[in-house]
């Protein structure tokens, strides 16, 4: 098991995820491949089956509330419930890349052509499980358009639930790794235990890390917007790119900071118990 006894330090902690994260790329080249290719099918499939089966988008609905129209809500549910099978659907195809990257960081260990397993279903769990706040909240943001003061709290109550997550986060490289735990609870408040103190250190890593990805993703846009317009599909394409680089690289990130705090309640309760110099 990898362990960092030094507190993760800013540029260092984005530099080791993304050399780490091109070794991963390099070593099980055939798993992401899978992986990216699963992600752009999807994004695909989406694109032709939610006019095919008459599913309204969110712009749509926004549409409708701004112009103070009544929501047909048979339509709604449909759009809810669609937006649920994409994000399970999605945490089962990121579940085996994130898992192969905190096992091959944290364990050394290689899979080229594993991809669904127990272990990665277990994990896509996890994550949907995490998720499912984010996405109710983000549906009643859309249902609040145009009411006064409560999409602004809505906002402040995903940034705090935004927080949770960056927290929560440690816990994804010990089911991973299998570490032991006996309850759902237990996860949680062991990973919300390693995660004090590191709130802000974790945050500006993870800004340092995907700042490059972010201005290149915008350049490319503003560069393709025509051409986008001539071959559509590059849109699905370009967001799973996106995608795959968010779910491999955020898995790098908090592999090599779980590094450091798994070892960290153990290294200090060493250092209470070691007498102190007479």
């Amino acid at each position: 098991m990898l362990t960092t006894t030094e507190r993760p330090k800013f540029w260092q902690t984005a530099k080791s995820a993304w050399r780490s994260l091109f070794q991963a790329l390099r070593q099980m080249a055939p798993l992401f491949l899978i992986g990216f290719l699963l992600m752009a099918g999807l994004n695909i499939a989406i694109e032709r089956l939610t006019p095919l089966l008459a599913i309204p988008t969110r712009d749509a609905l926004k549409e409708i509330l701004t112009a103070g129209r009544r929501l047909p809500w048979l339509d709604v549910s449909k759009a809810i419930g669609m937006d649920f099978a994409v994000w399970i659907l999605r945490a089962i195809i990121a579940a085996p890349l994130a898992v192969a990257v905190h096992r091959f960081i944290l364990l050394g260990e290689v899979r080229r052509f594993y991809f669904l397993s127990r272990l990665s279903l277990k994990f896509a769990r996890w994550v949907f499980l995490l998720e499912i706040p984010v996405i109710l909240l983000s549906w009643l943001i859309l249902f609040a358009t145009g009411a006064t003061g409560l999409p602004s709290l809505l906002w402040l109550l995903m940034a705090a639930l935004i927080v949770l997550l960056i927290s929560t986060s440690q816990l994804l490289p010990g089911v991973a790794v299998e570490e032991a735990s006996e309850t759902f609870s237990g996860r949680l408040e062991t990973a919300l235990e390693r995660a004090e103190g590191m709130l802000w250190r974790t945050t500006l890593i993870f800004v340092l890390a995907f700042l490059p990805v972010v201005l290149v993703q915008t350049a490319v846009v503003r560069a393709s917007a025509k051409l986008v317009e001539s071959a559509p599909l590059l849109a699905p394409i370009g967001r799973a790119a996106a995608g795959f680089i968010a779910v491999t690289l955020s898995a790098a990130l908090i592999s090599w900071i779980y590094s450091y705090t798994a070892h960290r309640p153990r290294q200090e309760a060493q250092a209470q118990k070691a007498p102190s110099p007479a």
